[in-house]
């Protein structure tokens, strides 16, 4: 299979233009200037042009009955087919450009959501001791919870922050969502660890 050096659109948008210029449909393939040169060769030998196009890998495979449709058509209707052809492929290539662009920015703010959430969601757990045993702490200056990252406070925290990210990514329809899930628990842990290492030296405990 060929393929073509341009867009179909493009190579559409060409044809008719040919087409309009009153060459005919073959001519118009050899003055597109986007056919490969193997279809060029085939022609210039003799080979059927509906053979020629059924051998180039359109984007749009319905392109080829497109063609092969215009066998008995006259020049005006031959014309407008390519022509309607071109403006619907334009289209839904702008729709889908439109589309793209709007998944990424769509992306782009779950990812900040993301990691803002991650990050608010394990400061919480640094210091859930202190907000668990606020009361104690104030009554005897003293704290009853542990401060392990392996207590089922932290854990708990942990297993929030993985379900959370894990909603976020598959709202993204992102890939490879469980490999993402682990940089989570690192950072989770790392700033748990952080935290509580600050309130450690800031509080005698």
């Amino acid at each position: 299979m060929n393929k073509l050096d341009c867009t179909d659109f493009n190579f559409l948008s060409n044809v008719a233009l040919k087409l309009e210029n009153g060459e005919n449909l073959e001519r118009s393939f050899f003055l597109t200037g986007n056919v490969p040169e193997e279809i060029l060769v085939r022609l210039q030998l003799g080979d059927n042009l509906h053979e020629v196009i059924s051998s180039i890998d359109f984007n749009y495979p319905a392109l080829k009955n497109l063609f092969s449709s215009v066998d008995y058509a006259d020049e005006s209707e031959i014309i407008d087919r390519v022509k309607s052809t071109s403006r619907l492929i334009r289209v839904r290539e702008e729709i889908l450009k439109e589309k793209d662009s709007s998944l990424k920015v769509h992306r782009r703010r779950l990812k900040i959501i993301r990691y803002v959430t991650m990050f608010t969601i394990a400061m919480i757990a640094g210091f859930s001791p202190i907000f668990s045993n606020l009361y104690s702490f104030i009554s005897t200056g003293e704290f009853t919870s542990s401060f392990s990252i392996w207590s089922i406070l932290s854990i708990s925290f942990l297993i929030i922050n993985l379900l959370n990210n894990y909603y976020l990514l598959k709202m993204g329809n992102e890939e490879k969502i469980k490999f993402r899930l682990i940089p989570v628990v690192f950072l989770h842990s790392a700033i748990v660890i952080g935290v509580r290492f600050f309130i450690l030296n800031l509080i005698p405990i």
